[in-house]
């Protein structure tokens, strides 16, 4: 059976996790991933991090190929865009695409020969995303940057402080890279289906700091409003994280009514339910339930926790547990695979879940340029005019 984006042809412009999450998802599910990349000599902060930095603390993006989970089902093209050449062969490229997805400040592709409005002349049906870190417009969009900048702009980094001192946090995940990412794909599914109906593509604008701006839904509904802000974060008894008796976490998050007594009554404390709501005796609650919780094993508490007085807890996992857990294990969240010699690795399963079509990792990340005399030549390139390409130094 085919996958829902078998015949959808992907042209990838940029080096950096947003757009090559979004491509990511896009190759899972079927879609023709064809990844144009610089000359090594332009590789900027990769080449400079690969020669400079050991390889354990290395970003994800020079990781062993078989590991290399965000570049996976992709054909890989070396074309130098400074070059007017390369320029030609790039458009040649995007003229046989669906989709372009491109993560380069705004404007730089406009200055190459490859913006929206260029590629749509010669391709009408092109659905062309672009993301950035501010979007294409408004007084932000030259400022140069990586994902904290759009979680500071969005109050995302307000919303991890910890009350009450308020002083900002960064996050321990790419939260704005992954949801730009998420965004991206979602916009280019729509433009996709609407070109089913119109016939013609059109430009998704992704902006980095609006994905970020998703997750903080629940204080923006209470900022519009003028009433006070919820701080998820905030320590408390009903939904917190708690220390065991073996120094390990859980956390809890017992907001409905009948979780809550079922939470009183496991710890034997009956007493506790109708402190609920009681401002006055919160830190007083939270210090009576953390002590509690210090009396038994993490294991022994989720045991008693999911029994007959159920109420709503689970292990805070150490990232480097994350894969041994019997949930994740059990829902086949690691995959693994082998390169072209054989040499094997795991990587993260995709995450969409669709039951009679699921994705697929068909290839691991290739090396830079593994393709690109197959790429131009199906472009319309003779053997002769790459050979000349690559002696030139616009292609390799």
């Amino acid at each position: 059976m085919g996958l829902p984006l078998d015949g959808i042809r992907v042209l990838e412009l940029g080096d950096f996790l947003p757009s090559a999450y979004a491509c990511m998802q896009l190759g899972d599910f079927g879609a023709e991933i064809i990844r144009i990349q610089p000359p090594l000599r332009a590789q900027g902060r990769r080449s400079q991090q690969a020669a400079s930095v050991p390889q354990a603390p290395r970003s994800p993006f020079d990781a062993e190929r078989r590991f290399d989970t965000p570049n996976r089902n992709r054909r890989s093209v070396v074309i130098d865009l400074k070059q007017p050449q390369g320029q030609e062969a790039a458009q040649r490229l995007a003229d046989r695409c669906d989709v372009l997805v491109e993560g380069y400040r705004p404007g730089v592709l406009d200055r190459l020969g490859l913006g929206y409005e260029q590629l749509a002349q010669r391709n009408l049906r092109l659905v062309y995303c672009s993301i950035s870190l501010f979007g294409q417009t408004g007084p932000y969009r030259d400022i140069p940057g990586h994902d904290p900048l759009a979680l500071g702009v969005a109050g995302l980094l307000h919303l991890a402080s910890d009350p009450p001192d308020d002083v900002p946090r960064l996050l321990g995940s790419p939260v704005g890279d992954i949801g730009a990412g998420l965004h991206a794909l979602s916009g280019i599914l729509l433009a996709l289906r609407e070109r089913d109906r119109s016939g013609r593509g059109q430009r998704v604008d992704i902006s980095m700091t609006e994905a970020a701006l998703a997750f903080s839904m629940l204080a923006s509904v209470q900022v519009l409003q003028g009433t006070t802000v919820p701080r998820l974060n905030k320590p408390n008894a009903i939904s917190g994280i708690f220390r065991t008796a073996d120094d390990r976490y859980l956390v809890t998050t017992n907001l409905e009514a009948h979780h809550w007594a079922n939470f009183c009554k496991a710890i034997g404390r009956d007493d506790l339910m109708a402190l609920r709501y009681d401002r006055a005796r919160r830190d007083e609650l939270l210090k009576t339930v953390r002590e509690i919780l210090r009396t038994r094993t993490r294991q022994e508490w989720l045991s008693i926790f999911t029994g007959e007085l159920e109420s709503q807890a689970a292990p805070v996992n150490r990232i480097d547990e994350v894969f041994d857990d019997p949930h994740v294990q059990a829902r086949g969240m690691v995959l693994e695979v082998t390169d072209e010699q054989g040499l094997t690795g795991r990587q993260l399963a995709p995450t969409i879940r669709l039951t009679r079509t699921p994705g697929r990792i068909a290839a691991v990340a290739p090396l830079a340029g593994a393709h690109t005399r197959q790429l131009m030549g199906e472009a319309g390139y003779s053997d002769e005019q790459i050979d000349a390409l690559l002696a030139a130094g616009a292609l390799a």
